[in-house]
């Protein structure tokens, strides 16, 4: 093949190129418009967290002059997704109509929080990690955590009480949860031990050893003890010592 038919070959394939850019251009450049024409954003609902109000939540994502087209939010949110807001892990828009989005709010799981010195409340999730850090109280029974500190908490870290002592806390919360015993408080001591807190007696339950036969032996025992003051104590209950003690509190008993 001469250089020549190469050359007209190589112009026709370039010129190819560019009408089908040009094509694609107009193409999107006529959607473009129409989106922005045919689809204005008219109708926005909310779901998936009474954390803050519908409009809260829509003033958040339709925060610039453009947020007015529906298109324009969805593709928006898609690419540069907003996840900055306190106790919310992402925001997910949805196109229910021409004129309509549905804005999903997923929630940060939390297990429970620690208070800190300057006030602020330092929530973790059921992987041990903190999943917030905020000034903001949430009553929604969330487990709070007393004994434990953390030394500048940061969001992602894990709590500053070992591996074994985050599993043993997870595992215990979720079989109070389970058994309707969920406490005021748990406690650590300096020994990484735990004590529930309720409104008139405490459960020392010690480390995690026999948490299920421990467990077990306070819904016994929690209805011969109702409407006294004092502490249970389980943290030397073994199967070789069944001896549970229950130590009155002779202070509220004067």
């Amino acid at each position: 093949m001469s250089r020549r038919k190469k050359k007209r070959k190589n112009k026709g394939f370039v010129l190819v190129i560019i009408e089908f850019v040009l094509a694609l251009v107009i193409l999107v450049a006529i959607l473009g418009v129409s989106a922005y024409f045919l689809c204005p954003l008219k109708k926005v609902t909310v779901e998936g967290t009474d954390l803050y109000t519908s409009e809260e939540v829509s003033d958040y994502i339709l925060d610039d002059e453009y947020s007015t087209n529906t298109i324009y939010v969805f593709l928006k949110n898609k690419l540069f997704p907003k996840g900055d807001a306190e106790f919310i892990e992402k925001f997910d828009v949805q196109i229910t109509g021409m004129h309509s989005i549905n804005i999903v709010c997923k929630e940060k799981a939390i297990l429970g929080y620690m208070t800190q010195d300057d006030g602020k409340y330092v929530y973790f999730n059921y992987d041990g990690k903190i999943a917030e850090i905020s000034e903001t109280y949430i009553e929604r029974g969330y487990m709070k955590i007393e004994g434990v500190t953390c030394d500048e908490p940061k969001v992602g870290d894990k709590l500053s009480i070992g591996s074994d002592q985050v599993g043993y806390l997870t595992s215990l919360i979720k079989i109070l949860k389970k058994n309707s015993l969920m406490p005021n408080v748990i406690s650590y001591d300096e020994n990484n031990h735990i004590t529930l807190v309720y409104d008139t007696y405490n459960i020392s339950l010690g480390n995690r050893s026999y948490l299920e036969e421990k467990i077990e032996r306070v819904m016994l025992i929690l209805p011969k003890i109702e409407g006294l003051q004092g502490t249970l104590h389980l943290e030397n209950y073994s199967n070789q010592n069944t001896d549970i003690v229950f130590e009155k509190d002779t202070e509220a008993e004067q």
